[in-house]
């Protein structure tokens, strides 16, 4: 396996874990079982839990597309 191969399956498997940690983490703890909050300020708080729930959907999709695109041109 060469490097180059090797960093793109770490690079696809860490925005992939990333992203799944993230969504998982605000869909269980912070919106089903609010265990905690990021901020005291719920209106405040609600925004960021947002948009690091879609960060995480980014990173997820990211991962994904890009692990994707590497087996087709590996089986091609």
């Amino acid at each position: 396996m060469k490097s180059k191969e090797r960093n793109r399956i770490l690079l696809n498997g860490m925005f992939i874990s990333i992203g799944l940690l993230a969504v998982l983490d605000n869909v269980f703890s912070h919106w089903l079982f609010k265990w905690h909050r990021i901020l005291p300020n719920e209106t405040l708080s609600e925004y960021l839990e947002a948009a690091l729930f879609i960060l995480g959907l980014v990173l997820l999709g990211t991962g994904l597309l890009r692990e994707i695109r590497n087996r087709r041109t590996k089986d091609s």
